[in-house]
């Protein structure tokens, strides 16, 4: 069961035959792949779509016998649940509004899809101590959670040979879970062509040195903690050479990834909007209606974020009243729906919690 998180999948912890499956995604799902997300719940999941904290798309409720069609469904829209669980390099998140961002330094896309595409299916780099976490963002208002990663890339500027260069400065040994740990700042200034060596340098060094006694004890952070910054940092030069100091930090504040409402893009006459999706969970009705709202009135794509929340983009100035009049409402009733849900659970939960005092009793 521990090697299906490989895949993507995990047992759900009633152990009733169900399984949860996450679906890997760069920040970005067009309207083909949002049809095929939206069918695969109705048919399997039933009918749930849950957005996770990095961006990925997650399905609860799958039955083992239907992973196989699921897997070739996600193939013929090019995603996929691989590797978006286990001790591997898991969902690498980063700026939602990347390339239509009016605070971002440089659209960061492409460098996110060459780490994807260098660490998936990469064997000599599927089986670290424990997953390992990426965000590369080049917004000023650090919109991929830098200190929470085991590795980031946060903006920064640089003044080489009398030019002014775009790059990053860099973060390690970031987490939460029951241990918390902000990353900390590595004195090195990357520029954009340097990303992937310096992902492969710190993947090393966790791969070859991370603990793996204890599984409680076996994040980045750890090694990090135990080592301190000035030894981590010596290795990494050690694997990957020299590079440039620390230059001009251009971060400015920090937003938490919240984008909603309506806001303009850094092209002209676009914007987007941003929709509050309570708890991160909505329906395949509502996701098939994004798919028809982003092809109609966007350029065809929705954004997911890791407040859990999504984002349609591209949209021109005269179709933002066609949406907020109409189709803004139906997750206005869905908020609604979700607030209707927590008060009937705390008054459930209120309910069993006076039963058990009253046997105590």
């Amino acid at each position: 069961m521990d090697r299906f998180k490989w895949a993507g999948v995990y047992q759900q912890r009633s152990r009733d035959g169900h399984f949860m499956l996450r679906v890997r995604n760069t920040g970005i799902l067009n309207s083909e792949q949002i049809r095929t997300l939206a069918k695969i719940s109705k048919d399997y999941g039933r009918g749930l779509i849950n957005i996770t904290t990095r961006g990925a798309i997650q399905f609860h409720w799958i039955c083992v016998e239907n992973l196989p069609d699921i897997f070739n469904r996600l193939k013929v829209v090019n995603l996929s649940s691989i590797e978006a669980c286990g001790d591997c390099t898991i969902t690498i998140v980063g700026n939602p509004l990347a390339g239509i961002d009016k605070d971002e330094l440089m659209d960061t896309t492409k460098l996110i899809n060459s780490l994807n595409e260098f660490f998936l299916f990469n064997r000599d780099f599927s089986n670290f101590p424990r997953k390992f976490k990426i965000s590369i963002s080049s917004n000023i208002f650090n919109a991929a959670h830098a200190e929470i990663n085991d590795l980031s890339f946060t903006p920064a500027v640089k003044n080489i040979n009398g030019v002014e260069k775009i790059g990053f400065h860099l973060w390690v040994g970031g987490g939460l879970s029951t241990t918390p740990h902000l990353a900390k700042k590595l004195s090195i200034f990357a520029l954009p062509e340097d990303v992937l060596k310096v992902a492969i340098g710190v993947a090393t060094i966790f791969r070859d040195y991370g603990y793996r006694e204890k599984r409680n004890r076996a994040r980045l952070k750890f090694l990090i903690e135990d080592w301190g910054v000035a030894k981590f940092q010596e290795k990494l030069l050690e694997i990957i050479g020299d590079m440039q100091s620390l230059g001009e930090d251009r971060l400015a504040n920090w937003k938490a990834a919240y984008f909603y409402g309506v806001h303009k893009q850094k092209q002209l006459d676009k914007n987007y909007i941003g929709i509050n999706i309570p708890f991160g969970e909505l329906n395949a009705t509502h996701f098939f209606e994004l798919a028809r709202i982003c092809e109609k009135y966007g350029d065809s794509n929705i954004r997911t974020t890791l407040s859990q929340n999504l984002i349609i983009s591209g949209v021109t100035n005269e179709h933002i009243p066609s949406i907020l009049n109409s189709q803004y409402l139906n997750f206005f009733h869905l908020h609604q729906a979700h607030l209707l849900g927590i008060q009937w659970h705390v008054q459930v939960k209120n309910s069993v919690i006076l039963q058990l005092l009253k046997q105590k009793k």
